[in-house]
């Protein structure tokens, strides 16, 4: 894992802006030991809202994803939360695709729990398992109910969505964002 340790130096601190049609918008990266936090921010409706992807590095090529946040149906138990649906969490896995497929290897093995939703009512655990497999990921029993998502590297594929909105977006390659097309 000596591949993901250079690119957590890498990328530390690195921000990119974002394009949304709803206003501003951005990425960035925060990198603590082993842990890769992509952090993604928009103003909306005045308020800036946030979503995070955070992974680490685990044993035998193995990445773990540790938590997505941000994104899910509601911000309490009453509000709307504007990130839910809006293409926000497939940007995040998008993105994290792209930066790991350059530098580690194909076999490498992204795996992480299946969570249980807030609300069955507004995002049943089906909802959830079909976005992990947008990528081709599997999604395997893991004893006593519990489920997690597992793929290899090579065998990942992102998946364009609609940003906030906007136009087909695939994610942002981090390590090559600031090259000019």
């Amino acid at each position: 894992m000596e591949n993901y340790q250079r690119l957590l130096q890498l990328l530390s601190g690195i921000k990119v802006p974002v394009a949304v049609p709803t206003g501003s918008a951005g990425l960035y990266v925060e990198a603590k030991q082993s842990l890769l936090h992509l952090h993604f921010a928009a103003k909306i409706d005045g308020r800036v809202q946030r979503a995070t992807l955070s992974v680490t590095s685990a044993i035998h090529d193995q990445i773990k994803i540790i938590d997505l946040t941000g994104t899910q149906p509601l911000l309490d138990h009453q509000l709307p939360n504007p990130f839910s649906g809006q293409g926000v969490s497939t940007f995040l896995v998008n993105s994290l695709i792209l930066t790991l497929t350059d530098v580690l290897s194909s076999q490498t093995r992204l795996a992480g729990r299946l969570k249980p939703p807030q609300s069955v009512t507004f995002e049943p655990l089906a909802a959830r398992r079909n976005f992990w497999r947008r990528f081709n990921f599997e999604i395997e029993g893991w004893g006593a109910g519990k489920e997690r998502v597992v793929g290899e590297l090579g065998e990942l594929q992102t998946y364009a969505d609609h940003l906030l909105g906007g136009p087909l977006c695939s994610g942002v390659d981090l390590l090559h964002s600031h090259l000019v097309d």
